[in-house]
């Protein structure tokens, strides 16, 4: 038995610098309080679900499939006797009541009798309604038609629950879409939620339209990934690039579907709500976040909704503030973890959820432990975890029954977690959520540090969490975000800034003084012609002014007039460097890279690192292929420029070359230590190469090592040469493979105007 160490606690550690203060669990250990072993039982010794066994399979309808009208329902399950299944339904319409006739009326008036008591209402939460009961054959086979239409449309569950004549017994949940049936309890709400009173609509997704998804969560609402790094599911976070996409949408729900396919880990997905430059949605108190969701409980699953302080994500690590909230720590507050699947070892957690709030890296709260130092009860102890029992609450159903809405508020005094608008924790807000935005993510995760075993081998290796909607409140204006193109140089670098709070007016500033009112105000995209600080405060009606946002715009870096070209395949969207991206080789580094198309006979058109023009052209000649380079030992924008090839011997033609004395940097791209070969320069027309260097290609462990030796000399293991000195306007840069099947090429390569 393992303890269960805090589910996302690894997600805060890379965005708050944290690591775990934990040692890790080991054998025999017992449950913590904050993350309690559903199986253990109370007192830890006595463990659930060893009368559960996994003996229903369902034959049709396949597994996370679609349905419509009445669907005939078979399934197996070996040396049980009997069957039951439920499927989760919404009310009945309201029957009026008949009016009271006058004779009816005289009778009662005349007897003195009582008015007619109205009938009951069915509960808005809805109901849990039977749809078959069976015994079983012999051979453990049966069927039952589920009438679909009268359900719920979208996404449902049938949940088949089988027993022997002893006390083994098997709960099956059939994840199904209804294409049909009845629409109810979807959408995003007419009505704001009454924990969000005074608060404004700060973000709104009801997920009724196109996705908007990224890797990176650039051109997109969100990133596939934990931003900050971390990514922490047993099957990987995955994204829609790369033709893994775990993501889909229908009606107005997002799907996260996970699925393991023969011969891999797996794939299932995460959202964030800010991106790595820390743009995007995040509020600061009073605010509030909601969410919708259900997601199917099976061994393995672990479907949650949650926040973080943000940090330093998208700081400036030479901004005076940047060490202090470096040390500040972060804010973790899981709205719900749910752990899925019964059995042994599994959680068996039945309509249980999880609550915590935790506070990485710093010292923890006068509240926070319900004993004192001397062992004394602490008065001022509030509990900062909970587990809910969706079962005694609201419609009295689990998180993986039907859809359920998981909330969150924010003050400055108070935090406080909502199970379909009834309040379930409250506790003291911490320091850090006091002064720090929160971020949001929502996530399918498969295992991986939750420690639960993963079994959906029934289910065929695959599994869905379906997202009604997401919404986030705040009583104060957003943060902008600002974002710039470019560098001041030979043209002015541009400044965009956008505010998600809807018609707020920004202010910004350029002196590094704070923006006010009375500042100038944003009415489009900014040129600035020097370096400096950009700062903005937007103003939102009947809101508190937002915090301030900064963008420190620097000086192009590198060496002013550099010519950078990198090579990008057809596969280039993790491959091409956006203007602001910097990448290169120590003081060389540089952005405004040129990105050609490893397929192109010609190119022109270039942009020096400083933003001018250039009269360059090139030439791609030889025996250039294109080719994708490994990830290994690189990564980040150093990978993006990598990653493009041209192999195995190309010849590059440059021509128009306008300064009297330059270097040559030839970078190669990534890959494996598993060809030799040589680069060599000459002024176009010549023969005799002016300078050659030999290479035994390797990556060095993810560090740069230029290439010293020269042909005929031994090789050694190097991943990039630079030629100095070179004065001829015209020239041919030429690699040759000399040994071994390699996958290495040229990737990139600057012109370095030199004194």
């Amino acid at each position: 038995m393992k303890t269960r160490l805090p589910g996302l606690a690894l997600a805060c550690a890379l965005a708050s610098g944290a690591l775990f203060a934990q040692e890790p669990a080991k054998p025999g250990a017992t449950a913590t309080p904050e993350y309690p072993d559903f199986y253990t039982g109370e007192s830890g010794k006595a463990p659930k679900g060893i009368d559960f066994v996994q003996a229903i399979k369902v034959s049709a309808p396949a597994y996370c499939s679609e349905i419509q009208g009445d669907t005939t329902v078979t399934f197996q399950a070996p040396g049980m006797t009997q069957a039951k299944a439920f499927c989760w339904q919404q009310p009945p319409p309201a029957k009026p009541t008949p009016p009271e006739g006058l004779w009816r009326r005289v009778k009662r008036a005349l007897s003195g009798g009582e008015p007619p008591t109205p009938p009951a209402k069915p509960s808005p939460w809805g109901h849990d309604a039977a749809v078959a009961d069976l015994k079983l054959a012999a051979d453990g086979n049966g069927s039952f038609v589920f009438p679909a239409d009268q359900f719920p449309n979208g996404p449902i569950t049938i949940r088949i629950h089988a027993k022997d004549e002893g006390k083994k017994q098997d709960i099956c949940e059939l994840q199904l879409f209804n294409r049909g049936g009845v629409a109810w309890n979807q959408g995003i709400p007419k009505a704001d939620p009454p924990a969000a009173k005074g608060l404004k609509l700060l973000f709104a997704d009801d997920f009724a339209g196109p996705l908007s998804i990224s890797p990176d969560g650039k051109n997109a609402r969100y990133p596939a990934h934990k931003t900050g790094g971390g990514d922490f599911s047993g099957w990987i976070f995955s994204d829609p690039a790369g033709g893994n996409d775990p993501f889909g949408q229908a009606g107005t729900w997002l799907r996260i579907h996970a699925s393991k396919k023969p011969g891999t880990k797996g794939r299932s997905g995460i959202l964030s709500s800010i991106r790595g430059d820390g743009s995007g949605v995040s509020a600061t108190p009073p605010c509030y976040f909601e969410c919708r969701f259900v997601a199917q409980s099976a061994p393995g699953t672990w479907p949650a909704f949650w926040t973080l302080t943000k940090g330093t994500i998208g700081m400036d690590k030479a901004a005076p503030e940047y060490e202090a909230v470096k040390k500040a720590g972060c804010d973790e507050l899981d709205i719900i973890e749910a752990y899925g699947g019964y059995g042994p070892k599994n959680p068996n957690s039945g309509g249980n959820y999880c609550i915590v709030s935790h506070f990485w890296s710093q010292p923890k709260p006068a509240w926070h432990e319900p004993k004192g130092a001397d062992g004394k009860p602490n008065p001022l102890y509030k509990p900062h975890s909970a587990v809910v029992d969706t079962l005694a609450l609201g419609g009295k159903s689990s998180w993986s029954w039907t859809f359920h809405t998981y909330g969150l508020l924010i003050t400055e005094t108070d935090t406080v977690y909502y199970f379909d608008g009834s309040e379930v924790l409250r506790h003291p807000t911490g320091p850090v959520s006091k002064t720090q935005p929160t971020w949001f993510l929502v996530n399918y995760a498969i295992g991986g540090i939750s420690g639960w075993q993963i079994d959906l081998e029934r289910y065929g290796n695959q599994s869905d969490m379906w997202v009604d909607y997401i919404r986030v409140y705040s009583g104060r204006t957003q943060m902008p975000d600002i974002v710039s193109s470019g560098f001041p140089g030979a043209k002015p670098a541009a400044v965009t800034i956008s505010c998600v709070t809807e018609g707020a007016p920004i202010h910004y500033t350029t002196d590094d003084s704070e923006p006010t009112e009375n500042s100038p105000r944003y009415q489009g995209p900014i040129a600035i012609s020097k370096a400096c600080t950009v700062k903005a405060k937007a103003f939102g009606k009947d809101l508190k002014p937002s915090s301030t946002a900064k963008h420190i715009i620097t000086a192009a870096p590198g060496v002013a007039g550099s010519i950078g070209i990198n090579f990008v395949t057809a596969e280039g969207a993790d491959q091409t460097l956006a203007a602001n991206d910097i990448a290169g080789i120590g003081p060389e580094a540089q952005g405004n890279w040129n990105a050609v198309s490893a397929e192109v006979k010609t190119a022109s058109g270039f942009i020096t690192s400083d933003g001018a023009p250039s009269p360059v052209t090139l030439s791609i000649e030889g025996e250039a292929k294109p080719a994708t380079g490994e990830p290994w030992g690189f990564g980040g924008n150093d990978l993006k420029l990598k990653r493009g090839n041209l192999v195995s011997n190309p010849r590059l033609v440059i021509k128009g070359i306008p300064y009297a004395k330059y270097d040559v940097i030839v970078i190669l791209g990534a890959g494996i230590h598993n060809v030799q070969g040589e680069v060599s320069l000459a002024p176009l027309g010549s023969d005799t190469p002016s300078d050659a260097f030999s290479f035994d290609y390797g990556w060095n462990g993810g560090k740069h090592a230029v290439a010293t030796t020269k042909p005929g000399e031994t090789p050694k293991n190097m991943n990039y040469i630079v030629f100095k000195g070179a004065t001829a306007p015209d020239i041919a840069v030429t690699m040759k493979w000399l040994a071994g099947k390699g996958w290495t090429g040229i990737s990139a390569l600057q012109i370095i105007p030199r004194q």
